[in-house]
């Protein structure tokens, strides 16, 4: 979070990635630390092994909010 929040008020565009367990938190310290309109993508955390094909779909995601961040902003 601090290193989003850092990279953003020096002026470099930032997205925050982090599981649904820490999302509220997340939310929580941008806005305690000035920056409420952060752009943070929350994803489910995996449940199962590292090399389970649900990796896959959690990276997915992560990509199609992104996508919609990166087509909502004005970057």
């Amino acid at each position: 979070m601090r290193d989003g929040i850092n990279l953003e008020n020096k002026g470099v565009p930032d997205v925050v990635i982090s599981h649904n367990v820490f999302g509220k938190a997340a939310q929580a310290q941008s806005v305690a630390l000035g920056l409420p309109e952060l752009r943070v993508i929350i994803y489910d955390q995996p449940k199962g092994k590292p090399d389970d094909v649900e990796g896959a779909l959690f990276a997915k995601q992560v990509v199609d909010q992104l996508e919609v961040m990166v087509q909502e902003s004005d970057l």
